[in-house]
């Protein structure tokens, strides 16, 4: 067993991840992942497969691929060279005096597409002049409307016909909108102790627990989130977040336990958890991270 297949299995060992949920995540076979493992490249197809899967197999566990290929970098498999293929005398030369098309054969097609372009083009021209000059002979051809006069007898006075101005009504002064007071924010939850890679937080509550998990959308790879109650082999309280397909935001509703342990892989991806909509305050400088949410008491 290499020091890098060691590595890599208590990383997975200590998220609590199987080789089936590793499979699934990774497409690759269990076989090979036991074969990583345990250091036995020969099993794999070569080399280039090998290094391939090491990378995938350590980007599904939230790992920085370049510091674990720096590190052990003694333990991956050599890269295989690439043959080099080069082409006989017989088959350039035979590329190269192959009989070219005459300038005249290529460009007279081309010479009909354009005459023909032209003839459609002024048929379509002559046809709309046509249309637009029985138009204008149709409008002169119409009859003109005979004049109507009025007699000034049966025009209406002006006195007698004027509408009778009406008093303008005072207007309503629109009701003043009552000023609403927006909530102040709350302060977001400082980390009450670290130990390790073990971050707890108080959190003053006499009802249950609502948790909410916002995974960044661009995190390359996207980290490994577990929730479980109390402890590693607690119950877990939402489906693992694995690869980004998984849902996200990752939510808890009305958890009744008195200790929740957030197990992240990778920090960097995280973009904020709120707890009964207060927000932590990350600890940005450890990587992989247990965070605990202790309730207790309000004062």
């Amino acid at each position: 067993m290499t020091e890098l297949g060691t590595y890599l299995k208590e990383q997975r060992e200590a998220l609590g991840v199987s080789l089936e949920q590793i499979q699934t995540t990774t497409k690759i076979q269990k076989r090979y992942i036991v074969a990583i493992e345990e250091g036995n490249y020969d099993q794999l197809p070569g080399a280039f497969y090998a290094r391939a899967f090491i990378k995938t197999y350590a980007e599904a566990l939230g790992l920085d691929v370049d510091e674990v290929f720096t590190t052990y970098k003694r333990d991956l498999p050599e890269p295989e060279a690439q043959p080099v293929v080069e082409l006989s005398r017989r088959a350039t030369y035979s590329k190269s005096s192959a009989p070219k098309k005459s300038v005249a054969k290529r460009w007279i097609p081309n010479i009909i597409i354009i005459v023909l372009i032209f003839a459609i083009g002024a048929a379509l021209y002559y046809g709309l002049q046509t249309f637009l000059d029985g138009n204008e002979e149709a409008k002169t051809s119409e009859p003109k409307q005979n004049d109507v006069t009025i007699d000034q007898g049966d025009a209406p006075s002006k006195e007698t016909d004027a509408p009778a101005k009406t008093e303008e009504e005072p207007k309503e002064e629109p009701a003043k909108q009552e000023e609403t007071k927006e909530e102040p924010k709350k302060e977001a939850l400082a980390v009450k102790s670290t130990s390790g890679q073990d971050v707890t937080y108080e959190v003053a509550t006499k009802d249950t627990m609502n948790v909410s998990i916002q995974i960044k959308k661009n995190a390359s790879p996207s980290p490994f989130v577990g929730v479980r109650d109390t402890s590693l082999e607690g119950k877990a309280l939402a489906p693992d977040h694995i690869n980004a397909s998984d849902p996200n935001p990752i939510v808890v509703k009305d958890a009744k336990t008195d200790l929740i342990r957030i197990r992240i892989g990778s920090i960097k991806g995280i973009d904020k958890i709120v707890v009964n909509d207060q927000e932590l305050k990350l600890n940005r400088s450890l990587l992989v991270q247990n965070i605990y949410l202790k309730k207790v008491d309000t004062p």
